[in-house]
């Protein structure tokens, strides 16, 4: 994504619109020893945390260790420390866990308040994309209740659009089965900002001849509607949107008083 921003910089009139509009931070590991882990071919998912499991599964979930939700139901992590999906020792006790927390809170200002009622003002701006493997979903909170956030309508929309890019299956996060103290919880959970997870691809290792096809032009798509609609995604997804404007010439200059057609299409049909 970055790179295909940075070589249509200065050449394409949305890319230089939506880079003047937006900024795009890109967090490229977020569990750089369990990668290690996983670079050797083993299903790896945790930290390599090995104080408390003696077993090969030692280590903490890390996608069940945020502080927002933690431990909020009790089928959402586990409390074994050699299951897949241990919470860890308390909320927010990995420190891969509190860099993210920290760094989320850094460039998001807080727009929602204290109770898990209370939903973000509409104009909040920012998305946090987090991206997972696989399933070919997107998926929007909660994980650990299937009663709609309180932007759940709009989270909605935003995950239905994204998913018409990448042709997913669009479902709030707990239809693939619950889970809570998960990387939207201070993101969305605690700023108010929306969450979204893509589950990429249709295996752990994908091989690269698949992932070049096609997981990676139907995600950039995705991610190109993302960046447009950053400013406002709770408004701007729920209106119909412009296909590219097409003009009646090709000329680099056009003389006053020369008439100018420009043609669009409004579909709402994404």
């Amino acid at each position: 994504f970055a790179k295909d921003l940075l070589s249509k910089a200065g050449k394409d009139a949305d890319v230089d619109w939506m880079l003047a509009q937006n900024e795009v931070h890109l967090v490229l590991q977020t569990n750089p020893e369990g990668r290690k882990i996983a670079e050797t071919g083993v299903s790896w998912r945790k930290n390599i945390n090995d104080s408390a499991c003696n077993s090969a599964t030692y280590g903490v979930d890390l996608n069940r260790n945020f502080s927002f939700g933690w431990f909020a139901i009790p089928n959402g992590s586990s409390g074994n420390s050699c299951d897949l999906t241990y919470r860890g020792v308390s909320a927010g006790s990995e420190p891969e866990v509190q860099a993210l927390e920290q760094y989320a809170r850094s460039i998001y200002p807080d727009k929602r308040g204290p109770a898990r009622t209370d939903a973000a003002p509409d104009n909040t701006a920012g998305i946090h994309i987090d991206v997972h493997s696989f399933s070919e979903l997107v998926l929007w909170p909660w994980g650990d209740t299937n009663t709609p956030a309180p932007n759940g309508t709009a989270l909605k929309a935003l995950g239905h659009k994204l998913a018409w890019f990448n042709n997913y299956v669009p479902t709030q996060s707990i239809g693939l089965y619950p889970t809570d103290g998960t990387s939207d919880g201070v993101s969305y959970g605690e700023l108010g900002v929306a969450a979204i997870t893509f589950e990429i691809g249709t295996a752990f290792f994908e091989s690269c001849a698949n992932y070049q096809a096609n997981v990676l032009p139907d995600n950039l798509r995705a991610l190109y509607y993302a960046l447009r609609v950053n400013t406002a995604p709770y408004l701007l997804p729920a209106g119909p949107d412009l296909s590219p404007l097409s003009q009646n010439t090709t000329a680099d200059n056009i003389p006053r008083n020369v008439p100018l057609q420009l043609k669009a299409l409004v579909s709402d049909s994404q």
